[in-house]
């Protein structure tokens, strides 16, 4: 188990996100120029709020260490890539999401060893034993994120005719390396889940409405149109397990933490898919 864990996890994670890369192009990145006030406000929101309400549900809740690690280190990740699925499923701005998704795994490199430092610093009763090195978490957003989106993008930029020719075989390597992170998590953890089942499947289900719930406040506060409304509500609460992973194994050692992280990305499917599909509308917007 340590081998699928220390070794099999980074690797699959760091395939996944070379495949994301695949699918990026510089404009994806100057697409900021066309949607400043969306961009601005929902990076905003995300890193500034998002810890907030995750600090809340554990002084609310007082959950076991191995979940209020968990629910840190996912409060504070970048949007995850599967918020994109989630706008084209919604028939919202997919341009947007791409967008946001980018800006914000490059804003990680900052945004997030601040924050999970902040919140085990504050969080994290001194027995937990967490102690977290900034520049490791910055190393391993880097090595494990950026590196791979990168390499992607460069395959994409001078090899597009074989990035055409096999996208479909890709974009299915990467939902088998999903599905092996989810098994490998769910096997090495299933005791912790098993003790903790209520406690974490509560506290998933809470982040992921009051993450919703914020990013639609905050779209409607500045009168977005509609299908810019969805994006911000179904962002708002995807975040990136591959950077929790990253942090959790590499990092701290403390494969644990993963056990809300995977029960959260189940959670937020179980949750965010049926609203999605009975408030789409009927046809994709003009």
């Amino acid at each position: 188990m340590y081998l699928l864990a220390h070794v099999a996890l980074p690797l699959l994670i760091m395939l996944a996100m070379a495949v994301v890369g695949l699918e990026l192009t510089t404009a994806d990145f100057r697409r900021v120029l066309h949607y400043p006030t969306q961009v601005a406000a929902c990076l905003i929101g995300q890193v500034l709020f998002l810890p907030l309400i995750g600090a809340a549900l554990i002084l609310l809740l007082r959950p076991q260490p191995a979940i209020a690690g968990g629910l840190i280190l996912v409060a504070a990740a970048p949007q995850a890539i599967i918020s994109n699925y989630f706008c084209l499923l919604a028939r919202a701005d997919i341009a947007l999401s791409v967008t946001l998704t980018a800006t914000s795994t490059l804003l990680a490199v900052a945004s997030t060893p601040l924050v999970t430092g902040w919140g085990f610093d504050l969080l994290m009763e001194p027995q937990a034993g967490v102690a977290l090195p900034a520049a490791g978490v910055v190393q391993q957003v880097v090595t494990g994120l950026l590196l791979p989106v990168a390499a992607g993008m460069v395959v994409r930029r001078y090899a597009p005719g074989f990035v055409q020719r096999h996208r479909s075989r890709l974009k299915v390597l990467s939902l088998i390396a999903m599905a092996a992170w989810l098994l490998i998590v769910l096997v090495s953890q299933a005791d912790t889940i098993e003790r903790n089942f209520g406690p974490i499947v509560s506290a998933a289900v809470l982040f992921t409405a009051l993450a919703a719930a914020l990013g639609l406040a905050v779209a409607k506060a500045l009168r977005w149109p509609r299908v810019d409304v969805v994006t911000a509500t179904v962002g708002f609460p995807a975040r990136s397990l591959s950077v929790a992973t990253l942090i959790a194994v590499n990092v701290l050692g403390r494969l644990e933490f993963l056990s809300f992280a995977v029960v959260f990305f189940l959670a937020q499917a179980a949750v965010l898919v049926p609203v999605i599909l009975l408030t789409r509308p009927s046809s994709a917007p003009a």
